[in-house]
């Protein structure tokens, strides 16, 4: 288990702040989030000890208002705290766990040293995430962790609750993952219904950027996959966004084709470029930046490359233009390796001198997008893997993942 849930696990013990999980009962990490039942007049005691254990509340406030997400930089997983055990049931109704009182106190340990509920309300209680669907799509992992439950726990299970749990394995053997209307009855004499609305309105509730990551760097040094290694290792929200000119990322071939057009005679030609890079190019950065924009107020965005050559021209009217439609990054990686690395990773694309050339380019490029405050990494001896922990590393240095994703204040 990791240590920071060990010492948050141990805080709540020596505090008797009561608790236990609501899914992964056994501590085997099945899932990205710990997903917790806090006893709710312990809450404020609970953010108490998360705020001294150095913990943060994500900004983003969850979809269901039941739920509260905790961070903590130094770990992996994040807390998933219900004060209720309140399950959602479309926007304004729900349904509450009768016997919350009870299993609290029947709580047991399970082998890491962590409170699980009792084996009935164990298994009621993951049934509902399911019946409920607060979790989302259910997928076959839901109908295998139910039916590890019921087999696990059996010697924990009374004889009056045999029938409800041969109803919950017909089920599972037979009505996942689509007949929850059945579930939901077989559910309903453990749970009272209750009219509230359970859903936040969410309208352009995340329209805007987190924080924005520029990579940049040349053909070889890694920047595509490095900015999947990142999305993958990063335990934050992250959006991708391509902002460069290669044969993908357009938003439509037609407007590729436009763009890479050459007309004759030259005249026409220099006509027909001054409205590519005016007004086609500029409309198809846009473009491409509008749906992430719409959805990444509280996400990192991972930017694959900017247009450097319209950055650096010296005419002021290209210049002004595409700065002033770009997203100014937060964050700039330069990523370089050495010639040789360069042209060993694809002797196809580079040659010594040519890798020398965009090394140089590049680098002013970063400079200026960056006013001189770019990082760089040279990524010719490191691993995928080593290059992607130094450049998160970094990320977690900035102000921005605190001020914009994550905050100190709990109410």
């Amino acid at each position: 288990m990791n240590t920071t849930l060990q010492t948050l696990f141990r805080t709540l013990h020596e505090d008797g702040i009561s608790y236990f999980l609501l899914s992964d009962f056994e501590s085997e990490s099945q899932s990205g989030d710990i997903d917790l039942f806090v006893a709710p007049e312990s809450k404020s005691e609970f953010e108490k000890r998360l705020r001294t254990l150095g913990w943060f509340k994500r900004k983003e406030p969850s979809y269901h208002t039941n739920h509260h997400f905790y961070y903590s930089p130094q770990s992996e997983l994040y807390l998933d705290v219900k004060y209720s055990l309140t399950f959602a049931d479309g926007e304004d109704q729900c349904y509450t766990y009768s016997n919350m009182d009870q299993a609290l106190s029947a709580a047991v340990l399970n082998a890491k040293g962590v409170y699980r509920p009792n084996g009935v309300d164990a298994i009621l209680l993951y049934a509902a995430h399911l019946a409920y669907r607060e979790r989302g799509r259910l997928e076959p992992k839901h109908q295998v962790y139910l039916s590890q439950y019921i087999s696990m726990y059996q010697a924990e299970l009374t004889a009056q609750l045999s029938q409800m749990v041969a109803g919950l394995q017909r089920w599972l053997s037979q009505g996942f993952p689509h007949n929850t209307e059945q579930l939901k009855a077989m559910l309903r004499p453990y749970f009272s219904q209750q009219r509230r609305r359970m859903v936040y309105n969410s309208k352009f509730r995340r329209y805007g950027y987190g924080m924005k990551v520029l990579f940049l760097g040349t053909d070889g040094a890694g920047k595509s996959t490095l900015i999947e290694a990142v999305e993958q290792k990063l335990n934050l929200k992250t959006n991708k966004l391509y902002l460069g000119m290669g044969e993908n990322g357009w938003t439509s071939p037609w407007v590729k084709l436009v763009y890479n057009k050459r007309l004759k005679p030259k005249v026409l030609d220099k006509a027909f470029s001054f409205l590519k890079s005016f007004v086609v190019l500029p409309a198809e950065l846009l473009l491409r930046q509008l749906p992430v924009k719409l959805r990444s107020r509280y996400s990192i965005v991972l930017i694959d490359r900017v247009p450097g050559a319209f950055l650096m021209d010296k005419g002021m009217g290209k210049n002004l233009l595409y700065r002033s439609i770009l997203p100014t990054p937060d964050l700039v990686f330069f990523l370089y390796a050495s010639p040789e690395v360069l042209v060993a990773r694809k002797p196809a694309e580079n040659t010594l001198e040519r890798s020398r050339i965009d090394i140089n380019k590049f680098r002013k490029v970063a400079e200026l997008v960056s006013a001189g405050q770019y990082i760089g990494i040279d990524t010719s001896h490191l691993s995928i893997s080593e290059a992607a922990d130094a450049i998160i590393s970094e990320i977690y240095k900035s102000r921005k993942v605190y001020d914009n994703l994550l905050t100190a204040q709990f109410n």
